[in-house]
């Protein structure tokens, strides 16, 4: 039996650097990038007439004021609701005119509608890119995908128990909220030779979404988490900056 040293979890920017500017804006990707994100994070809608935007909640109200839901709106009118000078809800093309092809990207798709699958499969192999990653919640859009594309599909699944089929319909990284990603569930995911994805902070941590502690992240680094979701990329890599993690074999 020896020892040897495993890949440094990968830094998913939760909305871009989100701890700094404003989600899913170009500011934020931008600073993801600049900060060494492994992986750029955007949640991903569908206008009324098909344009792809980048935006988490399903109406604007907490990003603008507004009441309108992003599926009752043409692109032309989304875009002329700006938030701190640019538009609330970025297209998708802006994501990918500002970002190299080399960078990876997270898509977290909340409209998980077939045609709305379908629009961004499209977008995505238009794109030239090789380093995307699918985020989804449903097993029917899990199947759905893997049927037309070997990209990664991180399960952002509702229950923990839907691990198994997750992976049967052709899944590739299973994600785990911070609370759910106890010592023993981490090592047993990791001993079925699975990765695993964690989102920090929410539930019961009392941390917003992607924030995290220094130490609870070495902690999920050394019992076999394989990246994280978080606000700031530049803190995580500093938090695990010189952490050597052990496998036995």
């Amino acid at each position: 039996m020896h020892s040897s040293t495993t890949t440094r979890p990968a830094i998913v920017a939760h909305r871009g650097f989100s701890a700094a500017h404003r989600e899913n804006s170009p500011d934020a990707w931008q600073a993801a990038h600049e900060a060494g994100a492994d992986v750029i994070e955007a949640d991903i809608r569908m206008t009324r007439d098909g344009t792809l935007v980048c935006c988490h909640d399903a109406d604007l109200r907490r990003l603008a004021g507004r009441h309108e839901t992003i599926t009752d709106l043409d692109a032309a009118d989304l875009a002329a609701v700006t938030v701190e000078g640019s538009a609330a809800a970025p297209p998708l093309a802006l994501l990918f005119s500002l970002l190299p092809v080399a960078q990876a990207i997270l898509f977290d798709v909340k409209d998980e509608r077939p045609k709305a699958l379908d629009r961004l499969l499209a977008a995505a192999s238009a794109s030239g890119r090789d380093k995307l990653f699918f985020g989804l919640h449903d097993i029917a859009s899990v199947r759905h995908v893997r049927a037309r594309t070997s990209a990664a599909i991180l399960g952002l699944l509702k229950k923990p128990d839907e691990e198994e089929a997750f992976f049967a319909a052709g899944g590739s990284i299973l994600r785990l909220w911070e609370g759910d990603a106890i010592p023993e569930r981490l090592r047993a995911v990791k001993g079925r030779n699975r990765r695993v994805w964690v989102t920090t902070g929410h539930h019961q941590t009392g941390r917003d979404v992607g924030d995290f502690a220094p130490d609870v992240l070495r902690r999920m680094a050394a019992d076999g988490a394989a990246g994280f979701l978080v606000n700031d990329p530049a803190a995580a890599h500093e938090a695990l900056a010189g952490l050597r993690l052990e496998e036995s074999a």
